[in-house]
């Protein structure tokens, strides 16, 4: 009897055994074949990122570059480039606004110039970080915004610029590429300076004029820009919050004219 007993609790043992591992090895199997997709999935991206950048690198297709006017407008380098290009840039930041007018920006794919002030950043950190990451040039607005034109003390110009400078290149490994003063007036030395820097100085040939509170109303904001709007037009706006909000809808005003943005990483000296 109780061999009997014995006999039916070993066979119960190799049945549990024997479901244990049926139940394992398609488990494994399961899992091998997740793995195996994952692979293939993963293979597909990279083949397609690698033609992807391919197609952006063909010799056929080379970027154009750009050179700016006396009169502050970009100007194709080739004479039978396409003319009828404009140039955003952004002032006063990084602020609470710049990562959502990045998000804007990148949706229409356009590039722009964000010229900060390096006092904001300290408020804002990681910003500059993600301008950079998403291939946005970072240019040298002086430190605080001085009005470099009244500031006759020599040592506290060369501090606001040259303290820019390190914390841009400190965040972007790179220094930066242009420069633009504050109010848009400056001195025969800060324009020797910059060029010392190897610096491009950039001022504006349009603007939104978004320092005036009319300039809160979409309409007037747009108005503003468009009104002065024509082939090579290096356009101004700052990084308000009706700035942000507006921002869409001017962008695709200007594209519905038929106007490219230039990218900035293709400005030449």
């Amino acid at each position: 009897m109780r061999k009997r007993k014995n006999k039916k609790i070993i066979y119960l043992i190799i049945s549990l055994i024997i479901i244990t591992s049926v139940v394992t090895y398609f488990q494994l199997k399961k899992e091998d074949n997740k793995k195996k997709e994952i692979n293939i999935v993963q293979s597909e991206i990279q083949v397609q990122n690698k033609e992807d950048k391919i197609k952006t690198q063909s010799p056929l297709t080379p970027k154009e570059e750009y050179t700016i006017s006396k009169n502050y407008d970009i100007l194709p380098k080739d004479p039978k480039g396409n003319k009828k290009i404009v140039l955003l840039t952004i002032d006063d930041g990084p602020s609470s606004q710049t990562l959502e007018i990045l998000k804007v920006l990148e949706a229409h794919k356009i590039k722009a110039i964000f010229f900060i002030n390096g006092m904001h950043y300290k408020a804002n950190p990681g910003t500059l970080e993600a301008e950079a990451k998403a291939g946005f040039p970072i240019g040298n607005h002086t430190w605080s915004h001085i009005n470099l034109l009244k500031t006759k003390n020599i040592d506290l110009v060369n501090k606001e610029i040259s303290s820019n400078n390190e914390l841009i290149t400190k965040i972007t490994s790179t220094a930066p590429k242009f420069f633009r003063p504050p109010y848009g007036v400056s001195s025969v030395y800060v324009k020797d300076l910059v060029k010392k820097e190897n610096m491009i100085y950039i001022d504006w040939s349009g603007a939104a004029k978004d320092w005036e509170k009319t300039a809160r109303d979409q309409d007037v904001f747009i108005k503003n820009v468009t009104d002065g709007l024509h082939p090579g037009s290096i356009i101004l706006m700052h990084e308000h919050p009706w700035s942000l909000k507006n921002l869409d809808k001017l962008l695709t005003t200007i594209e519905q004219k038929g106007y490219t943005f230039a990218d900035p990483n293709n400005i030449i000296e």
